[in-house]
């Protein structure tokens, strides 16, 4: 199986982060990138990922209504969602959790320790 991950994040660097911390777990995977939320919403009429990243800093629809919208999408109320942030504040946490969120996270500070999250986050949700 090929892990598909859509990644909605106005920082194209954040691509590269998320790339190299699934390469470094040796599955096959593929990544669709989205600038915006509006831009993640239409790409989900066309692809159906196993795992959306959504950043809560975005211009125009943050990643909060961003998730709000995925969850309403009856191909995608299932869907693992990871809501991250630079500054990932527990208020933001609780909404998210709320809104259906599978984990809320700050941006990680290396590719390591992301690798860590999704090598644990993909065993505890059997796509590994």
């Amino acid at each position: 199986m090929t892990l598909h991950v859509l990644i909605i994040d106005d920082d194209e660097d954040e691509l590269m982060v998320i790339t190299k911390a699934l390469e470094r777990l040796n599955i096959p995977f593929k990544c669709t990138l989205a600038t915006s939320g509006e831009q993640g919403l239409k790409q989900l009429f066309s692809v159906k990922p196993d795992i959306i990243f959504v950043d809560y800093q975005m211009p125009g629809m943050n990643g909060l209504e961003c998730l709000r919208a995925i969850r309403k999408l009856e191909h995608c109320n299932k869907t693992l969602v990871i809501l991250h942030s630079s500054v990932m504040e527990k208020r933001i946490q609780l909404m998210g959790s709320d809104l259906g969120a599978s984990a809320c996270i700050n941006k990680p500070d290396s590719v390591s320790q992301l690798t860590h999250f999704l090598d644990s986050f993909l065993h505890e949700h059997a796509l590994m």
